[in-house]
């Protein structure tokens, strides 16, 4: 079989046209990935809005020191908080979600303290300042973050973010500090929940993340 000579081939090289067009196709693709993999539209108003629009209501709820009361309050704080579950018509998402904490501002504070600090304090609070940088170097250190998520019927958030202060002023009666999320703890929330190992060094993560489901009939 003979082969045609070098000179004679004609090798057709893509143009620069072509070559940013299918740089572009690429791009493009990735980021319908990436739209695919977080379900999250918008963020309005302490509203977030899903991709086949629906709106969410996000709600936090801080800790509370439950172990601290008596037997008591606790059943009368567990009967506040299982009547306001009930009133909410529907499901919602109750997440809880665990975060590292970054100490290392809090260490620094402590390192000048003990700079200024003489005799025994000085002793108790460098032994204090050890404690933590041992935390801190074992990872120890986490809080978790408790959201209630209430979805809504599509176009309709008006009624949506009524019923949502209506929870909260039901949380309130059971003696639980809580608030419609606003912007910034909603973009935290994500964050620690999609990216959970970079979030006790960046704002918008954990081990792990435990986030339960619940609907107002499985809370007994």
């Amino acid at each position: 079989m003979k082969l045609p000579a070098i000179s004679k081939l004609k090798i057709k090289l893509p143009s620069k046209k072509q070559k940013l067009a299918n740089k572009q196709v690429n791009v493009k693709s990735k980021d319908n990935t990436v739209q695919q993999w977080l379900p999250i539209q918008d963020i309005s108003e302490g509203i977030e809005y899903h991709y086949d629009a629906t709106p969410v209501t996000v709600v936090r709820v801080e800790p509370s020191p439950f172990s601290l009361l008596s037997d008591r309050e606790k059943e009368r704080r567990i009967g506040a908080l299982f009547e306001a579950i009930q009133a909410i018509p529907g499901d919602m998402q109750i997440e809880a979600i665990p975060r590292p904490i970054d100490l290392d501002i809090y260490i620094k504070a402590l390192e000048v303290k003990l700079k200024e600090t003489e005799g025994k304090r000085k002793v108790i609070l460098r032994g204090y300042t050890n404690y933590v940088r041992k935390i801190t170097a074992g990872a120890e250190a986490m809080e978790k973050r408790f959201f209630v998520l209430i979805p809504g019927e599509k176009g309709n958030e008006d009624e949506l973010l009524s019923k949502t202060k209506e929870f909260v002023g039901e949380l309130a009666r059971a003696e639980l500090n809580a608030h419609l999320s606003s912007y910034q703890e909603i973009l935290d929330m994500l964050f620690s929940f999609f990216h959970s190992p970079q979030a006790a060094f960046e704002r918008a993560e954990e081990k792990e993340t435990v986030t339960p489901y619940f609907n107002r009939k499985e809370v007994k």
